[in-house]
């Protein structure tokens, strides 16, 4: 009987505690199993190509940085004394967004270290995060000026939280968790609810719950939930990408999205961003994977796009967009392993960041990619702007991007020079890829283990193939692979030395601008965007229609001539300071030939 009473009390309290804390059980259970991880950045290590090539100068560039100027604006609103010089522009306490990236360049300097595990990147982040958090005020006040705090006080937070948490994670300094805890001490009295950019900041807001596990981070994170007016319309299949929103920080709130799915499991999160992304690549797009002219987006179905070739060069905010596209399409193929989000990461890779001017000493980047006719490439007037920021970010990041894994099966992601240390519970296995893409459309990776291992080596077939992929294992051909999802996939058991290799097939596209133009087409390789070298807008007629009118077809990291010698195309992330021409017209309807 004493036992019936004391079975019964506990199911009682049991009961309880479910009724109680039921929604964080649901919560948790519902969580979605991930279909592909990224390694960490120190698993990865690039080892050559022109990721490698951009990244070591995007290294060298922010190491350099003075940190007395970077904190000379914080230190002089602090009544410290402020040696080193102000760096203007955009980074004027007093300009249009007073130090703004301050917080990113420390995440980029944190995800340098831990790439490279060089200790003069460590260091230069410990000074920073010491210097920045003795201008701090009592109550946590953390901005260079009033100014900025009134008018970006969301967005400048944004960027601290992630500069924060990334110092802490990636490099270990404690004192940045401290600095976190203060500023937030200010937003949570003093952010407001809606004002400059708040819909980006849920994404960051969780990882740092996911940190600390704070609950005042999951307060604000809700409270900066973006489902009314946007993540709703997408999660009912609207297109929500209104003319009169801003395309950059619109498509960044789509991470937000995707990290609170990542932690809740709500469906309706991955429904909106599974509609989102479809209209982003098919009604916002152009070749080069890049979008938002005069960083606003286009009215579907009004052939807009090809009309503003001719009436702005802003055609793609090119580092910040590049960084918020490349996130999301990684988190859409963690939720659910299809290679065409490796697909369109690859294009905006190649053809946006990629193409992006390197930054100068004096704070003048690359920021908008201009794809108007007989056009250059030209750094924004203005110094110190958000690209600045984002380009730290994005160079860095590129170790993510590359192999991913799915339990004990390795993903293939992108096909760059470089060396993966794997740890796995029945041992260490190291993967080496070898390649010369996008020059050669093949990658060869070569397996070293201890002990022969059994796992599957899957591998993305990009979506320009245009054959069945020819696979060999050490050396002899394994068979011809029919993508499934977009990758193809050999499991064995791998012994020290083996090989994998694909061989992809490619030929020149056309690819029109949109449905309602035609006849305005972009030259497409492998996955390179081709401009035409040309001061001046550039008419194609029929013999230039079909791939096989191309001189020259075999090699897509070189020119393309066409047969008569008049228009030469070139690789638009190799173009310097030549004119050239994104988009070329055909002079009548009837001259387009479909690929």
């Amino acid at each position: 009987m004493r036992f019936l009473i004391k079975t019964s009390c506990y199911l009682l309290l049991w009961s309880f505690a479910v009724i109680q804390f039921g929604l964080s059980v649901v919560a948790e259970a519902s969580v979605p199993v991930p279909k592909l991880e990224p390694f960490a950045y120190q698993d990865v290590v690039l080892t050559g190509g022109p990721m490698d090539v951009q990244a070591k100068g995007a290294r060298t560039f922010y190491l350099s940085l003075s940190e007395d100027d970077l904190l000379n604006g914080f230190r002089i609103r602090a009544g410290l004394p402020a040696p080193g010089k102000a760096m203007g522009g955009w980074y004027d306490p007093q300009g249009f967004a007073g130090a703004h990236p301050f917080g990113q360049f420390v995440s980029g300097l944190a995800r340098m270290y831990a790439t490279t595990h060089d200790v003069r990147f460590k260091e230069k982040v410990a000074r920073l995060v010491h210097g920045f958090r003795l201008t701090m005020a009592a109550d946590g006040f953390f901005y260079s000026s009033a100014k900025v705090a009134k008018e970006w006080p969301c967005y400048l937070y944004d960027k601290n939280c992630i500069g924060m948490r990334d110092a802490f994670t990636l490099t270990g300094n404690r004192e940045a968790l401290t600095v976190l805890s203060r500023m937030t001490d200010w937003a949570m009295k003093n952010l407001p609810q809606r004002s400059d950019e708040w819909y980006t900041l849920p994404e960051n807001l969780y990882n740092c719950y996911a940190l600390t596990k704070e609950p005042r981070y999951l307060e604000l994170a809700k409270r900066y939930d973006y489902s009314n007016g946007f993540y709703n319309e997408f999660a009912k299949g609207q297109n929500a990408f209104h003319p009169n929103l801003h395309a950059y920080s619109h498509v960044n709130t789509l991470c937000s999205a995707a990290r609170i799915y990542q932690a809740t499991g709500d469906p309706k999160y991955f429904d909106a961003l599974d509609n989102a992304w479809r209209y982003l690549t098919t009604t916002q797009m152009y070749a080069s994977g890049g979008w938002g002219p005069d960083e606003h987006f286009v009215e579907e179905g009004k052939g807009k796009l090809a009309a503003y070739l001719d009436s702005t060069g802003q055609g793609f905010e090119t580092p910040c967009g590049s960084y918020a596209n490349v996130n999301l399409d990684r988190y859409m193929m963690r939720f659910t392993g299809d290679g065409k989000y490796g697909d369109n990461m690859e294009r905006v890779l190649y053809n946006g960041i990629l193409a992006a001017l390197p930054p100068m000493a004096d704070g003048h980047s690359f920021y908008y990619s201009d794809y108007r006719p007989g056009t250059q490439k030209m750094r924004r007037e203005e110094t110190w702007t958000c690209c600045s920021g984002t380009y730290a970010q994005i160079t860095a990041d590129y170790p993510l991007n590359v192999f991913l894994k799915n339990g004990q099966d390795l993903f293939v992601n992108l096909f760059v020079p470089s060396k993966l240390n794997w740890k796995r519970s029945d041992g260490m296995v190291q993967v080496a890829q070898s390649t010369n893409y996008p020059a050669q459309l093949s990658t060869l990776l070569t397996i070293s283990v201890a002990k022969p291992t059994r796992f599957g080596l899957n591998i993305r077939v990009p979506n320009w193939s245009n054959s069945m992929s020819i696979i060999r294992v050490n050396g002899r051909v394994f068979g011809h692979e029919e993508a499934t999802k977009g990758s193809v996939s050999v499991t064995r058991t791998w012994k020290n030395g083996d090989t994998m290799s694909i061989q992809f097939s490619a030929k020149p596209r056309l690819e029109p601008i949109d449905p309602q133009s035609p006849n305005t087409v972009a030259l497409m390789y492998g996955p390179l965007l081709y401009v035409a070298l040309s001061d001046k807008s550039v008419e194609l007629t029929r013999p230039v229609s079909s791939p096989s009118d191309w001189s020259v077809y075999a090699s897509p990291g070189s020119d393309l001539v066409t047969k008569d010698g008049k228009l030469t195309f070139r690789p638009f992330y190799q173009i310097q300071d030549e004119h050239y021409t994104t988009y070329c017209r055909f002079r009548d309807p009837d001259s387009l030939v479909k690929h």
